[in-house]
């Protein structure tokens, strides 16, 4: 018998932290997709499918609401476990060099000492860029930042513009995210959802150790946002160098 999709829902597995200068907080997520069938004939019988995003549908797990029932016996429940399938880029740690500066790449270090932390950047100035597309580009200075806030790593697209509506406080719980795609050199393109900066002016990485163990080593990254306003927004910059100094990033993972 056919399966009908009668739901399709999206599953956000998060993990909060708090960021440095450029927003408040946010909420890093690693999305999933969950499909809910129905069969055609018989109601009773529901699968559900879960995917990495990309990914396709073709197992489905048999749902049996088995595992018990609220304290006020209105629901029954089950539960479920899935592993799923994540790529990690590597790094050779042995390549990572300490300097202040290679290439573009330039290292800064801020102490506040209210919450006893220290911040390290890792900051590719304006200078570093090739090329830059939208219409405003001529007036702009992006750059890119990558920093530990103790044991914190967050990598950050600065645009200098609010290309996205500043994010309000919400009452109801929400994860808003971005569509950008990239790419290092010749590799193939990557396309995630990142999430703005509360300001408007930036984006972060929802996955900065992969980022950065991507673009390591590399010499040109193109990346794409699609902001609010629809209009892509394409910068090219040269990030060689990144080795020699990614080393004073000690959040890094080794």
């Amino acid at each position: 018998m056919k399966n009908w999709i009668i739901a399709a829902l999206v599953a956000v597995i998060a993990i909060g932290g708090a960021i440095g200068a450029f927003a408040a907080t946010r909420t890093v997520d690693r999305v999933v997709e969950v499909r809910v069938w129905e069969h055609a004939d018989d109601p009773s019988r529901n699968y559900i499918s879960v995917r990495t995003q990309g990914g396709d549908w073709s197992e489905t797990l048999p749902v049996a609401a088995d595992a018990g029932e609220t304290s006020d016996g209105r629901f029954r429940y089950g539960d479920l476990t899935v592993v799923l399938p994540f790529s990690v880029a590597t790094v050779d740690q042995s390549a990572l060099g300490t300097q202040e500066s290679s290439g573009h790449w330039s290292i800064s270090r801020l102490y506040d000492p209210i919450y006893d932390v220290e911040t390290v950047s890792a900051i590719l100035g304006t200078e570093a860029v090739i090329d830059k597309v939208w219409t405003t580009a001529f007036y702009d200075d992006p750059y890119i930042q990558l920093y530990c806030r103790g044991d914190e790593l967050q990598a950050l697209v600065y645009w200098d513009q609010p290309i996205f509506a500043p994010v309000l406080h919400n009452p109801i719980p929400t994860i808003r995210s971005v569509y950008t795609v990239w790419r290092v050199d010749g590799s193939e393109p990557i396309i995630e959802r990142w999430l703005p900066a509360t300001h408007g002016m930036g984006t972060f990485a929802q996955h900065p150790n992969d980022f950065i163990s991507r673009i390591v080593g590399g010499e040109t990254l193109i990346f794409r946002v699609v902001p609010s306003n629809g209009e892509e927004h394409t910068l090219t910059i040269d990030v060689s160098g990144l080795a020699d100094v990614l080393g004073n990033l000690t959040c890094y993972p080794r």
